[in-house]
C-alpha cells in the first residue's frame, strides 16, 4: 500500500491517502534496496516470477511521486530486468 497506491491516487483518482502511501514509500524500497545489495535478484539467484511481479510496482511508482533516485540498487536491479532478453519497454 505504499508505490502502488500513490500512483492509483495521483495518475487515476483514487480515493486512497497519497500522504501515507508516500510516506511508507521509502521504508519499502530501502528494504528492495538492502536486499538487492547482497543479492541481483529477488529469489533464488537468477530472474523469477519475483522480479517480474515487483518490476512493473517500482519502474512505474514516480507517477505516483515516490523517488527512486535513492536507491542505486533498485535502479541497477531495473537495468538488469531490462536487459533481459525478451523485454518489453512500457508504452
Amino acid at each position: 500500500h505504499s508505490l502502488c497506491a500513490a500512483r492509483l491516487v495521483q495518475k487515476f483518482g483514487y480515493d486512497l491517502d497519497q500522504s501515507a502511501a508516500l510516506a511508507k514509500a521509502p521504508a519499502v524500497l530501502a528494504l528492495l534496496d538492502a536486499h538487492l545489495q547482497r543479492h541481483d535478484w529477488l529469489a533464488l539467484g537468477r530472474p523469477t516470477i519475483a522480479d517480474c511481479a515487483v518490476y512493473p510496482y517500482v519502474v512505474l511508482a514516480p507517477e505516483g511521486g515516490v523517488e527512486l533516485e535513492p536507491y542505486s540498487h533498485v535502479a541497477r536491479w531495473m537495468k538488469r530486468m531490462e536487459e533481459l532478453p525478451g523485454f518489453l519497454p512500457k508504452p
